[in-house]
Order: structure tokens, then C-alpha cells, then sequence
């Protein structure tokens, strides 16, 4: 069951909040620190900061892995922060989703990211999973990828509320006799 369509997942890629963190990687520098690493968080992810060290340092403080559902829209607002060890010679990333949990890694969905240029070393941006498409408390593998190779990769868990069973079953009168 491909999971494609634009996403029903409302896979809401604030489509460019793509920040250029500059040119090569530094030592110290976070595509150095982070690189092949996806962040996340639900709260935004800065731009930039006073130094290299002192937006590294917020970078670790606001990653997050466990994220709870909205429980009035059934969905989850993530925020991710990818950082790549080379500089990338495309304009346009994918962005996959695995259900990891059961030791398999299965597919859930994937969306196109589209970066503001060439030589970009880190891509910032939004999704919003809905419950209906991708499930609740899973553990998400989430890639990104170019040209079939991953650039960058990260976990997270997917929490909320489970369906609620009694176990009692009502039959009418009709699937009685």
C-alpha cells in the first residue's frame, strides 16, 4: 500500500525553511558536528546564532526523539533539521518514512523536499503526519535521500493514544438467529 499521494499525511513541508548553514564543513561547524544526522523537534529549528559552537549547542539542547499526538487534529507537527557531509549538487531531496518498530524496516511515506540551491550541506524544514496514513506509537526511521543514496537519517517515536477495545460485541436480533 504506497503511500505517496502528496501525502495525506498533510506532509506540510513548510517548503523551504532550507537553510545554507555555509559553504564547506568546518571543523566544529554543525555539518560537521551533525552531519548524516536528521534532528527533530516541535518546537522550530534557529537559523543561525551568534557562533558555530553556541548553535550546535541549541541544535542538541532542542532535538528531540519521542513526539505526542495533537489529540484535536490527530496529527504530529515535527520539525527536522537534516545535515549532509558533503555538499549536495541537486536542488531536490526525498524524504522517507519506515515503521521500524516490529525490527523491519516498512515503508510509510515519502515527499519531495525542494532546497533554494546547489552546494546546500543542510536542509530545515516541517511535517505533519496524520494518524489516519502513518499510525500511532510507532518507532519512524526517517532518510534522506538523493539519487537513491541516503544523505542523512534519524529515529523518532510516534506516541499517542492506541484504540480503546472493550471486548463486548452487541448482536441484533437478526444476527442471532
Amino acid at each position: 500500500m504506497v503511500v505517496r499521494h502528496a501525502l495525506a499525511i498533510v506532509l506540510v513541508l513548510a517548503l523551504g525553511v532550507v537553510s545554507s548553514l555555509g559553504g564547506t564543513a568546518q571543523a566544529g561547524s554543525p555539518e560537521k558536528t551533525f552531519g548524516g544526522k536528521v534532528l527533530m523537534s516541535k518546537k522550530k529549528f534557529p537559523t543561525y546564532a551568534k557562533s558555530a559552537s553556541a548553535y550546535i549547542s541549541a541544535l542538541k539542547k532542542q532535538s528531540q526523539s519521542n513526539f505526542y499526538e495533537d489529540k484535536e487534529t490527530q496529527e504530529w507537527k515535527i520539525h527536522i533539521a537534516a545535515f549532509f557531509k558533503k555538499p549536495l549538487n541537486d536542488l531536490e531531496v526525498t524524504i522517507k518514512l519506515y515503521d521500524i518498530s516490529t525490527g523491519r524496516q516498512e515503508f510509510l511515506a515519502a515527499f519531495d523536499q525542494y532546497l533554494d540551491e546547489r552546494g546546500q550541506q543542510s536542509v530545515i524544514s516541517t511535517m505533519r503526519l496524520d494518524r489516519a496514513t502513518v499510525g500511532v506509537n510507532k518507532h519512524v526511521l526517517v532518510t534522506i535521500e538523493n539519487g537513491g543514496k541516503v544523505l542523512a537519517s534519524g529515529k523518532m517515536k510516534i506516541l499517542g493514544e492506541g484504540e480503546h477495545y472493550t471486548g463486548k460485541v452487541d448482536f441484533s436480533e437478526e444476527e442471532t438467529e
